[in-house]
């Protein structure tokens, strides 16, 4: 009898260690669904709350402002000959990281056409003579380059390595009265179809 009673309450333990692990495992899985729920619903809840203040507050938090590789295009018309001409320059230090309005009240005689973090566009009207008016003529056998101030007065700027003894007739006659250039890039196109 002793045996039975032994046989028995091992199997009683037995089966009551197996019952509490599966209620123990059916209560976490349980706890784990309702916390799921709850995690859910708190999402909800925050996404409605969000939806609610965007719809009532709306703010601008990134301004846009120069960055150190920023180029600057600087155009400047100038009255007294009618040319615009443009340059391009890098920012200096004292000029990065500024919004549109820090440039601005830096630089109040530009007019700025164009703000980007990469890129601004700057122009203003000047009444004066721009310096890219040229003159190319024959000077001693070679081709030379004068500049033009606002009274037409000539002024040597460069005797260039171009021969003028192989050119062709037609040339040598425009070189002979002069050819008139209003710009640094079309005197630089000039030189070159003479090479």
């Amino acid at each position: 009898m002793k045996k039975y009673a032994f046989l028995i309450i091992i199997i009683v333990m037995t089966l009551g260690f197996f019952t509490g692990q599966y209620l123990y495992k059916i209560n976490r899985i349980k706890t784990n669904e309702d916390s799921l729920k709850v995690g859910e619903l708190i999402e909800d809840e925050c996404t409605l709350d969000a939806e609610y203040n965007l719809d009532l507050i709306s703010t601008n938090s990134k301004e846009e402002k120069t960055s150190p590789n920023c180029t600057i295009v600087l155009k400047i018309y100038y009255k007294k000959c009618g040319h615009l001409v443009e340059s391009k320059k890098t920012l200096e230090e004292a000029e990065v990281n500024l919004t549109e309005a820090e440039l601005r009240a830096k630089i109040p005689e530009w007019e700025i056409q164009k703000f980007t973090s990469s890129e601004i566009v700057l122009y203003k009207e000047v009444n004066e003579f721009c310096n890219e008016h040229y003159l190319l003529k024959e000077k001693d056998g070679s081709i030379a380059v004068f500049s033009l101030n606002e009274d037409n007065m000539e002024k040597l700027e460069e005797i260039t390595n171009i021969s003028t003894n192989y050119l062709e007739e037609e040339d040598l006659e425009k070189l002979k009265s002069g050819i008139y250039i209003n710009s640094k890039k079309e005197l630089n196109k000039a030189l070159e179809d003479f090479e």
